[in-house]
C-alpha cells in the first residue's frame, strides 16, 4: 500500500513539473530604442531578431523613447518588421516617454502599438536643414507619399488612417489616453508585465500566417546589442559624430603646423571615427565647407604671417560646415522633432567654439615660437662662475646655467669667483672677471695714463 502511495504521489509530481515547464516556457524578447534613429538603431533590430528566432519568443517587444531620426533608416526598420516572422510589439515606454517623428512611424509599422501613461506620439512632418537653418518640408510631392506611408501602415493592423495622417500633415501630437480614444494604439499599460497580460491572446497577422499571442507570465528576456553595435550606435550620433569631424581637423592642422606630439594621429582616428559614425553619408556642401575652412587654415598658418582675417574665416567655415552636418545623412530625410535639432545645433555650436579657441591658441603659440629670433650669441654678457684657477697661461672650467665649460681668460681669476662671457669660441668661452676692486681699477687707469 505504502509503494502504491508513493508511486501515485511521484505520478503527480511529474505532472505538476511537466505543467510547470510549459507554463513557464514562453518568453519575450525585450529590446530598448531610444535616442536617435540612425544605422545603429537599424544594426540592433536585425542583431535583436536572432535570438528572438532562436528563443522562440512569442514576441519582441520594442520599448521606444526617441525624438526621431533619419527617415531612410526608419523604412529600413519598418520592412524588417514586416518581414519578421516574430511580432513586434511597439511600447513607448517608460512613463514620460515620447516617439515622436520617426518613432512615430515604428510605432505605427509594429504588429501591435502600445503606449504607457504620459508618454507622447506625433510631430511627424520631416524637417529640412538649410543655409537659412532649420524648417519643415511642405513639398506636397513628400508630404503626400509619407501620408499614403503611414495611412498604409495603419490600414494593416486596423488604426486610424485619418489620425495617422495628421501626424504628419498637421504635426498632431497625442498623449497615451487619446491615442488609445482615436485609435492609433491598441493598449495603454502601466507596465511590461501588464502589457504582457493585455496583449495576451492577441490575434496577429505576420509574413509567416496569424501568430496568437501566448504571453501570460512570460519571461522578460532583456536584448543586450554586441559591442560593435554599441560602439556604432555610440558614434552615430549626430552632434558627436560633428564633433569629432571638428576637432579631428583642428588636431590635424596643429599636427601638421607643429609635428611631435602625436595630435595628427589623434586627428586622423577622429575623422575615421566620424566618418564611420555619419555612414559616409556627409553632405555634399558640408564637404564644401570644410575643404575650404581647411584651406584657409593652412594658408594663414604656412603663408602669411600672424593669425588675422583669414585664419578667423577659415574657423567660421569650418563651424559651419559642422553645423551642416546635422543631421550627418540627407538634409530632407530626416524626420525629428525640431526642438531637438535646435537644442543640437547649439549644443554643437558651443562646444565647436570651444574647441576652435581652444586650438587657435596652440596655433597662436607656435607661430609665436617660430617667429621668436634665435638668439645668436646670447652666451655673450651672460654670468658664470669659475670652478677652476683660470690665468693667461692655463685654461678652466666654469659654470654656466648649470653645465661646466671650457674657459679661457687674459687675467687671473680664482675659483669661485663670478666672470663675465666676452667670447664663444666653439666649446670655450673666454671669460673676465665681472667686479674689479676700486685699487686694481685705479691701478689700470694709472697705466694707460
Amino acid at each position: 500500500m505504502k509503494v502504491k502511495f508513493s508511486l501515485i504521489l511521484i505520478f503527480l509530481f511529474f505532472i505538476f513539473l511537466s505543467f510547470s515547464t510549459l507554463a513557464q516556457s514562453s518568453n519575450v524578447l525585450v529590446v530598448e530604442i531610444t535616442d536617435t534613429i540612425d544605422q545603429g538603431t537599424v544594426e540592433i533590430l536585425k542583431e535583436s531578431m536572432q535570438p528572438a528566432r532562436k528563443e522562440n519568443s512569442e514576441a519582441i517587444i520594442l520599448l521606444l523613447d526617441t525624438p526621431g531620426g533619419d527617415l531612410q533608416k526608419t523604412f529600413e526598420i519598418a520592412d524588417l518588421i514586416n518581414e519578421s516572422e516574430v511580432p513586434f510589439v511597439g511600447y513607448v515606454y517608460p512613463s514620460g516617454s515620447v516617439a515622436w517623428s520617426a518613432g512615430t512611424f515604428i510605432l505605427m509599422s509594429t504588429h501591435v502599438a502600445a503606449m504607457a501613461d504620459y508618454t507622447v506620439i506625433g510631430s511627424c512632418q520631416p524637417v529640412e536643414i538649410t543655409v537659412e537653418g532649420t524648417k519643415y518640408i511642405t513639398e506636397s510631392k513628400i508630404i503626400n507619399a509619407l501620408v499614403s506611408w503611414i495611412q498604409t501602415r495603419a490600414e494593416m493592423y486596423g488604426r486610424n488612417q485619418t489620425i495617422a495622417a495628421k501626424f504628419i500633415t498637421e504635426n498632431l501630437d497625442l498623449n497615451a489616453t487619446l491615442a488609445k480614444e482615436y485609435g492609433v494604439v491598441e493598449h495603454v499599460s502601466p507596465s511590461i508585465d501588464q502589457l504582457l497580460q493585455d496583449i495576451n491572446g492577441t490575434s496577429v497577422p505576420t509574413k509567416e500566417g496569424t501568430v496568437i499571442l501566448d504571453t501570460m507570465g512570460a519571461k522578460q528576456i532583456v536584448y543586450s546589442s554586441s559591442l560593435k553595435i554599441q560602439i556604432m550606435k555610440f558614434f552615430s550620433n549626430p552632434i558627436l559624430t560633428s564633433l569629432l569631424l571638428m576637432l579631428g581637423i583642428f588636431a590635424l592642422i596643429f599636427g601638421i603646423s607643429s609635428p611631435g606630439f602625436g595630435t595628427e594621429v589623434f586627428g586622423v582616428i577622429a575623422i575615421l571615427l566620424s566618418l564611420v559614425g555619419s555612414g559616409f553619408a556627409i553632405p555634399v556642401l558640408s564637404i564644401i565647407f570644410i575643404i575650404i575652412g581647411c584651406l584657409l587654415l593652412i594658408i594663414e598658418i604656412f603663408v602669411t604671417p600672424g593669425f588675422g582675417v583669414i585664419g578667423i574665416g577659415g574657423i567660421i567655415i569650418l563651424l559651419l560646415g559642422g553645423i551642416f552636418l546635422i543631421p550627418s545623412y540627407s538634409t530632407t530625410g530626416w524626420a525629428i522633432s525640431m526642438d531637438w535639432i535646435n537644442d543640437a545645433i547649439i549644443i554643437l555650436v558651443v562646444i565647436a567654439v570651444i574647441i576652435a579657441i581652444f586650438f587657435v591658441f596652440l596655433l597662436y603659440k607656435v607661430i609665436q615660437v617660430r617667429k621668436k629670433k634665435v638668439a645668436v650669441g646670447t652666451f655673450v654678457g651672460e654670468t658664470a662662475i669659475t670652478i677652476d684657477r683660470i690665468s693667461p697661461d692655463k685654461s678652466g672650467y666654469v659654470r654656466f646655467k648649470g653645465e661646466l665649460w671650457y674657459a679661457t681668460s687674459d687675467t687671473i681669476i680664482e675659483p669661485n669667483k663670478k666672470v663675465i662671457i666676452v667670447l664663444k669660441d666653439e666649446s670655450t668661452l673666454k671669460v673676465k672677471p665681472k667686479e674689479q676692486s676700486i685699487v686694481q681699477k685705479v691701478k689700470n687707469e694709472k697705466e694707460q695714463i
